[in-house]
């Protein structure tokens, strides 16, 4: 199977991808996982661009709030951005609506990005109280996702590390492990601290970094963005300015993406935080493994929207796994969205059926992927007898 690599979608939300002007091409609807899972042409980014505009015009008589709500039914895939000749961003212009009109939706999201410790657990443990069978249609899925973050593992090891390739030896490292990692899936976090120790680096005192802010400015929640990406920059600072290690692609987009964002940086500053900044697949180097006897027959490997620039994600799996891993998704978003999971649960989920329509995955086989978010979509929205996880916990290390 060939498989091209992506630049990375950037989140950025700074205004820069609007000036130039839809021009109707629907190039964007070759692309949109949201065309592709409903085939309704108002959900496109051209529909969303076109409509924005004309919502814009004082003398066009449409509800401006009513029409920026439906503009910004995105998942924020930034897979339009890529396939736009004018190089138009579909989750900028949604960010954008969400700002100017923002509603319950929005400060909802908001309290549940800036406060994870105090609400995470709590709402993960009253979801596994409520019976399935009692909840509307529109809400199953989201309940499966909260009940999730309350969960254990979703994969027992299988893969071990028979032997570290050194390759980190005499550097220092601090962990970006994300807020699920960090409030949910804290054996993601432990497995990682053991790889990144085997692998000779000198790992830091936890940083106490803050939520990368990627799904916050998706939100069109900028003010709180800035402040956790300012907080960010200031705790990598204080740690001595080191290499920062990220396994959740999202994250690892999110940080990049400080760069082009003016965050009271230093000289030089931006371009060594750019260089610090590494997935940890791809330092896994020549690292070897050993399949154990309780490996499943087969692996699937959904690579994310955000952060697959490099793909070391699933170079480094192909490799481990050998001839187990066998689909490795590259086209189809896991429909997560962030806030559409509350803007509308439905479109979210139609995007995820697809998704999984392209593994055709089978009871007792496995799926893995290297995003937080994309790991809760497709765990919720699985077929039955297929486990889903991040990638890290198949591993022994």
């Amino acid at each position: 199977m060939a498989h091209q690599q992506q630049k990375d979608y950037l989140c950025l939300h700074d205004g820069t991808h609007l000036a130039p002007k839809c021009i109707l091409c629907g190039k964007c609807l070759e692309v949109c996982p949201l065309v592709a899972a409903t085939g309704r042409e108002e959900l496109s980014p051209r529909a969303k661009f076109h409509l924005a505009e004309r919502a814009a015009d004082a003398g066009s008589g449409l509800d401006e709030k009513k029409a920026a709500r439906l503009a910004a039914m995105c998942l924020a895939c930034g897979r339009c951005e890529k396939a736009c000749p004018q190089g138009l961003c579909g989750p900028e212009l949604a960010s954008k609506l969400r700002a100017k009109h923002p509603g319950w939706r929005e400060w909802l999201w908001r309290q549940w990005l800036t406060k994870p410790g105090a609400l995470w657990p709590t709402a993960g443990a009253l979801a596994r109280l409520v019976p399935g069978g009692l909840a509307p249609d529109t809400v199953q899925t989201m309940l499966k996702q909260l009940a999730a973050l309350h969960g254990g593992r979703n994969i027992q090891p299988w893969l071990g590390v028979a032997r570290y390739d050194a390759c980190g030896s005499g550097k220092k490292a601090v962990l970006f492990e994300g807020c699920t990692a960090r409030y949910a899936k804290p054996h993601w976090s432990e497995t990682a601290r053991q790889i990144v120790t085997g692998l000779g680096y000198e790992l830091e005192a936890d940083a106490r970094f803050e939520c990368c802010g990627c799904s916050l400015g998706h939100a069109g929640l900028e003010d709180a963005q800035r402040a956790m990406q300012r907080a960010n920059v200031e705790a990598w600072r204080k740690a001595g300015r080191p290499q920062v290690i990220a396994f959740c692609a999202t994250c690892r987009c999110g940080l990049r993406s400080y760069t082009h964002i003016d965050l009271g940086w230093e000289t030089f500053e931006r371009e060594e935080w750019l260089r610090a900044v590494v997935p940890l697949a791809g330092l896994m180097g020549d690292t070897e493994f050993q399949i154990l006897d309780n490996a499943p027959d087969a692996v699937h490997y959904h690579r994310p929207c955000h952060g697959s620039g490099g793909d070391q994600d699933r170079q480094f799996l192909s490799r481990a796994m050998g001839g187990r891993l066998k689909k490795a998704g590259l086209e189809r978003c896991c429909g997560f969205g962030g806030g559409m999971q509350l803007a509308d649960p439905g479109l979210s989920r139609a995007v995820a059926a697809r998704c999984w329509e392209y593994f055709e995955a089978r009871p007792g086989e496995q799926l893995v992927t290297g995003c937080s978010a994309c790991v809760l979509q497709l765990a919720a929205n699985a077929p039955e007898g297929v486990a889903v996880g991040h990638w890290l916990e198949a591993i022994r290390p």
